[in-house]
């Protein structure tokens, strides 16, 4: 008796145990159906309802396809930019996906609307303020949302705004920790350093004497590796995008046009160069530089054969030390990626003090944790 008493009472538990559970799964997927938009702030300080979590998405900036693969939704992509296609190793699940554009010329707006995302991810810089994308966008009931992902003072709040996008916050605030864990124990060296004692650096553009000024990754990325931007000390002359003032795109990335005279003259001691192959980057081109089972440093060393040779340069103290480096432009420093390139850019300016630091170990885990890639290619020369 008392045993039939004891079966029957837990089989009563289990079944209300299997019932308390059916109801909170049934509460739990309930509350989530419920919430059928999401607002979000973009980094031009627009608001921006979408749907939740957004399901169809056109992709104009490479680095923001690249957080897309590696919080493992990037079936949501049905568009992509010039420079993600141009990167079929890196992308191998984005390669056959519909070309929307190339970066910086116009996005093909028909093909958009056509693909019928929800929303279009694009870059709050004005040298890709794509003319007229978010009233051609309204008018077909597709949102615009301006992230950059690859400066380090907006990335967590950027690819938090992202992660919230997707319904994938958990996965983003993950990546996030994992890039500025490595990004904070290299601040934590760099801070004791007297000023007297900084390093000056000259990173220049991918166009000659064009520098990285204020709110640009690589000005800010300077700045974390303990370095002084001698773009700081006057020496050049702003550039603004046609149509642009400092009122109308404020915290816009400002690029300076510096004179030969003036860069000598501030004798920096460490030079970086932007690589930029335009030729290459061509639908039909190949890929020579960043993630490629077919690197050929040829471009790179011929771009920093001329700054080395340029007049007045080899009494430059970088270019004496052999410290100048040429990195490809946007595959790198100005990717996601960028607490890689800030390892890099310590290492340069101060090797005794990072020794022990392994920037292509830290990149080579990077590729393997959140794309399942094996490490290839070149991303610094020499």
């Amino acid at each position: 008796m008392r045993k039939n008493f004891k079966r029957l009472f837990i089989g009563v538990m289990l079944v209300c145990l299997v019932v308390c559970s059916a109801i909170l799964v049934t509460q739990v997927g309930a509350q989530k159906s419920a919430q059928k938009t999401i607002t979000v702030v973009d980094a031009m300080g627009n608001k921006v309802e979408l749907p939740y979590p957004v399901e169809r998405i056109a992709c104009f900036t490479p680095q923001a396809s690249e957080i897309i693969v590696a919080l493992g939704e990037e079936d949501k992509i049905v568009g992509i930019d010039s420079f993600t296609k141009w990167c079929p190793e890196f992308y191998p699940t984005l390669k056959d996906k519909p070309l929307i554009g190339m970066v910086p010329v116009s996005p093909n707006y028909e093909k958009i609307i056509d693909l019928k995302p929800d929303v279009v991810l694009a870059y709050t810089d004005p040298l890709f303020n794509y003319p007229n994308l978010e009233e051609t966008m309204s008018s077909a009931g597709i949102k615009v949302v301006r992230l950059d992902l690859y400066k380090p003072e907006t990335f967590s709040r950027e690819v938090n705004i992202l992660g919230k996008m997707l319904g994938e916050e958990k996965e983003a605030k993950e990546y996030i920790d994992f890039a500025e864990s490595y990004a904070k124990k290299i601040e934590e060296k760099v801070k004791d350093i007297p000023p007297e004692e900084r390093v000056r650096v000259y990173y220049e553009w991918f166009m000659p004497y064009v520098a990285y000024g204020e709110n640009t990754g690589p000005y800010q990325l300077i700045e974390m590796a303990g370095g002084v931007n001698i773009v700081d000390r006057e020496g050049g002359q702003a550039l603004r995008m046609p149509g642009y003032s400092p009122e109308q795109a404020p915290g816009a990335p400002i690029y300076s046009m510096m004179s030969p005279e003036w860069i000598v003259g501030q004798d920096p001691q460490v030079i970086i160069k932007d690589y930029m192959p335009i030729a290459g980057m061509m639908p039909a081109g190949k890929k020579v530089n960043g993630y490629t089972s077919k690197p050929d440093t040829s471009g790179m060393r011929g771009e920093r054969d001329k700054i080395m040779n340029r007049p007045g340069f080899k009494g430059i103290d970088a270019v004496k030390n052999g410290k100048v480096y040429v990195t490809p432009f946007a595959d790198f420093m100005l990717s996601p990626r960028w607490p890689v390139a800030l390892g890099y850019m310590a290492k340069w300016s101060y090797p005794d003090r990072f020794k022990d630091l392994d920037p292509e170990a830290f990149h080579k885990e990077w590729l393997k944790k959140w794309y399942g890639l094996e490490y290839k290619g070149i991303y610094v020369y020499p």
